[in-house]
């Protein structure tokens, strides 16, 4: 009985902040046992109402998937490409290569760049 009215408790709290949060994302990672076409993810997030996306690689066919909707997006810089972003113009060359060629009307919303260490 204790167990079920902790999770009553417990229910009652996330409802009171789930209330108030103003909109809902989702990590988009590359490791999946059955990857689903990135067209399709992208309708199962517009039909869900998820606002925001963290993308963990700037994997093109997500990008362009993402074109066109009004989600917004956070690209991760993976681990494996840290070390060339303290040369200025290879992260320049990256960030045109994976963000400012999607930056037009009708292109993808493109707010933040983000990295991981080991994640």
């Amino acid at each position: 009985m204790a167990r079920l009215w902790w999770l009553l408790i417990c229910s009652m709290v996330m409802g009171f902040f789930w209330g108030r949060v103003e909109s809902h994302g989702v990590n988009w990672r590359t490791q999946a046992t059955h990857k689903l076409p990135p067209k399709r993810v992208v309708q199962m997030l517009e039909d869900n109402g998820i606002q925001k996306v963290k993308l963990s690689d700037a994997d093109q066919s997500k990008i362009n998937a993402l074109a066109g909707t009004d989600i917004e997006v956070m690209v991760v810089i993976p681990d494996d490409q840290l070390a060339a972003m303290n040369d200025y113009s290879r992260a320049k060359d990256w960030v045109q290569r994976n963000v400012t060629r999607y930056n037009f009307n009708g292109g993808v919303n493109v707010n933040l760049l983000n990295w991981e260490k080991g994640g």
